[in-house]
């Protein structure tokens, strides 16, 4: 017997959900999509990423926050870490504790109350700071996103960050010096992700380029966030964009979004990366709606199920026998009849058994939408500028917000296409799209510009095919 879909449970929780203003919406026992709301528009991307990294590599290290405790009558520092270090150092006077802690604030700190990267390690005990109420609850959120999203379990990755190897002293004594970190132990329901992945081909190509970053120990160090903030917004694009094709979609490839650079002058409507960042604005409002119509469609008997996709669903419904497949489709139609019945709204002659799969996705996606106050989807969509902003989308005018690569941003991709062995111009520009990245025309030249002004470009002729891209590091 199929058993594609189920709507049981997600109509036994709407039922209890009909109000004089009309039905409250729910994602019923689906895993979440994203950790925004509506009701307050992230800034961890621009104000946190210190500490979102810290709890991050908590999680993959499956560590609790690191507890400071200072039992000396005499404090060096308002660092915590800092007193820490100096109570393990032997001196004959105070004064030399107070000439070493100086040392340290500046040298770990530097009168930023963010610790400065010096090794992985250090990483785990940024804690979480409250500076507003909720504040530390939403960087949980995100950090666990991100985590679910990319991590998941990865060995080598929770390898790089549970390390303490050092081969210099200072950074010896400083690790030797802190508090030891207490385990989370094998908490079930922390173990399980709390976000699905639809995009599992995304994942794959971050773990291969972070991993490859993670050689270039001083690089990483300092910069390997940059991928992970990448990556993170690169999803959403792909999740939206995807989600538009009801079913048309690739989930074997992602679709490639058109880049300017930020140093470029004189972008016009006609650019491709104008269009391209419109289309994600202009449909931003409808992330919330997609989210909760394919929370409806992957249901299951299962406690919290993973989120799938419009086109992973119809794949699943392909493998059915005909028969099979027209049962499915008939409970889809009851549940879009059922589902305007609670919600007080008139059943579209279209939902019909002449209706493709994709048209009755459509259909629930419109009577979704009816209900839903535009406000509040407005504004859920409205997360996706704030995620990109701070690092790969540039206000340009009136067009508002497009798609956009810094320098160090587009070097970093750059050495992560090309890896340890030079390839040609053409195969370079094939793996940007890969991970999602396109230039139209005007872009590949200030592309190559910058190569060959960097010295990554080596030419044997002036045609592109005998031109090749260097490994970056």
């Amino acid at each position: 017997m199929s058993t594609v879909f189920y709507f049981e449970d997600i109509h036994k929780i709407l039922s209890k959900k009909q109000t004089k203003n009309g039905l409250s919406h729910d994602t019923g026992n689906v895993k979440d999509a994203f950790p925004f709301t509506s009701s307050k528009l992230t800034r961890v991307f621009n104000e946190s990423i210190n500490e979102i990294i810290g709890e991050l590599v908590r999680i993959t290290n499956n560590f609790k926050e690191p507890t400071f405790t200072d039992e000396s009558d005499f404090t060096y520092s308002d660092y915590p870490l800092i007193n820490n270090v100096v109570d393990n150092v032997e001196f004959r006077d105070d004064e030399n504790h107070e000439v070493l802690a100086d040392f340290l604030e500046d040298f770990l700190f530097k009168n930023n109350s963010e610790l400065k990267p010096l090794h992985l390690y250090l990483f785990n005990y940024i804690t979480l700071l409250e500076e507003k109420k909720g504040d530390k609850k939403e960087k949980e959120k995100y950090s666990r996103f991100i985590y679910d999203l990319l991590f998941d379990n990865n060995e080598q990755i929770s390898s790089l960050f549970s390390s303490k190897e050092t081969n210099n002293l200072l950074t010896e004594l400083i690790i030797s010096s802190l508090p030891g970190l207490e385990s989370k132990g094998h908490n079930q329901q922390y173990k399980e992700s709390k976000y699905s992945n639809t995009l599992p081909l995304l994942k794959e190509l971050f773990i291969e380029d972070f991993l490859y970053l993670s050689k270039q120990k001083d690089y990483f160090i300092k910069h390997f966030f940059n991928i992970v903030h990448f990556y993170t917004f690169q999803y959403v694009l792909q999740f939206l964009r995807k989600s538009q094709k009801f079913g048309n979609e690739s989930l074997q490839k992602l679709d490639s979004f058109y880049f300017t650079f930020d140093w470029e002058t004189g972008i016009g409507r006609y650019r491709q990366a104008v269009e391209d960042y419109r289309m994600i604005k202009n449909n931003a409002h409808n992330l919330f709606v997609h989210i909760h119509c394919l929370s409806h469609l992957s249901q299951s008997k299962e406690d919290r199920s993973d989120l799938k996709t419009y086109k992973a669903i119809i794949e699943t419904l392909q493998e059915l026998s005909s028969s099979e497949q027209l049962e499915e489709k008939q409970k889809l139609i009851d549940w879009i009849k059922e589902y305007s019945n609670l919600a007080g709204q008139e059943v579209p002659n279209t939902v019909n058994e002449d209706s493709t799969f994709s048209d009755l996705f459509k259909a629930l996606f419109s009577q979704l939408q009816k209900g839903m106050s535009k406000e509040v989807c407005l504004k859920y969509g409205k997360n996706i500028d704030n995620l990109g902003k701070s690092k790969f989308l540039k206000a340009r005018g009136k067009h508002g917000y497009i798609l956009s690569l810094k320098q160090d941003d587009f070097l970093m991709l750059s050495a992560v296409a090309v890896k340890n062995e030079k390839i040609s111009l053409k195969e370079f520009f094939k793996e940007l799209e890969r991970r999602g990245i396109a230039f139209d025309q005007y872009s590949k030249k200030e592309a190559i510009q910058l190569l060959e002004q960097q010295n990554y470009i080596e030419k044997k002729s002036d045609s592109g095919d005998a031109q090749y891209v260097k490994p970056i590091f």
